[in-house]
């Protein structure tokens, strides 16, 4: 079809762990963020045969911040992946976005980002 979804990934190996606001800092956050994003284009990459050039719209981007319990700025984290994708794709980087605090993720990650996109057949 026309509609990719990409479960949630993570940061690259060698990336900080912890919570945001107790562990890890917003600056820290948003790099992790960045970060997965990089994850989450390089396994786009690989389902569009290679080249990001099938891509044709970012429509829904999630993210899951590990938060410390009194820490409510998840929407600063994730701007780090939504800044890549927009850096990237231009116009077609805009997305539908949700960002919320969560008490953990696996493996001590900080972020996990999920994300739907369309693609050209």
């Amino acid at each position: 079809g026309r509609t990719l979804y990409l479960a949630g990934l993570g940061p690259a190996t060698g990336a900080a762990l912890g919570r945001i606001g107790a562990e890890l800092t917003i600056e820290q956050g948003y790099v992790a963020a960045r970060s997965a994003g990089l994850n989450v284009l390089a396994c786009l990459r690989v389902a569009c045969g290679g080249s990001l050039d099938r891509v044709s719209q970012c429509l829904r981007v999630g993210g899951f911040v590990a938060s410390a319990d009194d820490f409510h700025e998840q929407p600063r984290v994730v701007n780090g992946a939504s800044d890549l994708f927009v850096e990237v794709f231009g116009q077609a980087g805009l997305h539908a976005r949700f960002a919320v605090g969560v008490n953990a993720l696996p493996f001590g990650i900080p972020v996990e980002i999920e994300s739907v996109w369309e693609v050209r057949g």
